[in-house]
C-alpha cells in the first residue's frame, strides 16, 4: 500500500463502511494500523502529516508555529533582518507553495522528461525549474507574505528555499517511517 493511502485511512471520511464487516476487501488497513504509521515521529512531522493527507485544517497552526520556530533559529543564525509578521508571512507561502500540484512537464523530478537523477548532467525543467511543483510567482508569493513585490529580497528567497527543504524533509522522515512501520505490520 502506498504511504499516502495509508494516510488517508486516518480520515474517518475515507473509511469505507459500506462493505461487509464495516470494509471492503481493498480496505484491509484501518484508522488503527495507518496511526501506528506514524508512532515515533515528532510532534512537528505528525501534525504535517495530519494537516496534508488528512486534511485537519486544526493542525495548521500547529504547523506553523513549529516552521516559525525552526526559521526563527536560521534567522537568527544568517542575521538576517526580517520583521515578525513578514516571517509569518513566508511561512504561509512556503506552505502555499509546497502543496502545490506536481509539475505536469516533469511529474515531480524537476528534471527533463527522460533524465535520470542519477545522470550528473541531468537537465533541470524549464516549466518548474527544477523544483517538480508548479512554480508560484514571486508578486503572488509577496502577496501571501503581505509585502510589495519590490521589497522581496534575496533573503526572503533564502528564508522559502530553507522552509522548502525542511518540509521536504519532514515528507522524506514520514514516509521512511510508515515503510518501516509497514514491514512490522505485515
Amino acid at each position: 500500500m502506498q504511504p499516502i493511502k495509508l494516510l488517508s485511512k486516518l480520515s474517518t471520511k475515507t473509511l469505507n463502511l459500506t462493505g461487509t464487516f464495516g470494509g471492503s476487501g481493498q480496505d484491509v488497513i484501518d484508522w488503527r494500523t495507518a496511526a501506528h504509521a506514524l508512532a515515533g515521529l515528532p510532534q512537528c512531522q505528525t501534525n504535517w502529516a495530519y494537516f496534508r493527507y488528512v486534511g485537519e485544517e486544526t493542525r495548521l497552526n500547529r504547523v506553523v508555529r513549529s516552521l516559525t520556530m525552526h526559521i526563527t533559529l536560521f534567522v537568527k543564525i544568517k542575521q538576517y533582518k526580517v520583521k515578525p509578521e513578514t516571517l509569518n508571512g513566508i511561512v504561509m507561502a512556503a506552505i502555499h507553495e509546497f502543496v502545490q500540484p506536481v509539475c505536469g512537464e516533469c511529474d515531480g523530478s524537476g528534471l527533463v522528461p527522460g533524465q535520470k537523477a542519477t545522470n550528473l548532467n541531468a537537465e533541470i525543467c524549464i516549466k518548474c525549474y527544477g523544483r517538480g511543483r508548479k512554480t508560484v510567482s514571486t508578486r503572488s508569493r509577496c502577496k501571501i507574505i503581505g509585502i510589495g513585490h519590490k521589497s522581496y529580497t534575496d533573503s526572503h528567497d533564502d528564508i522559502t528555499k530553507e522552509l522548502l527543504r525542511l518540509i521536504a524533509c519532514w515528507e522524506s522522515d514520514i514516509f521512511k517511517n510508515i515503510r518501516v512501520k509497514m514491514e512490522d505490520v505485515a
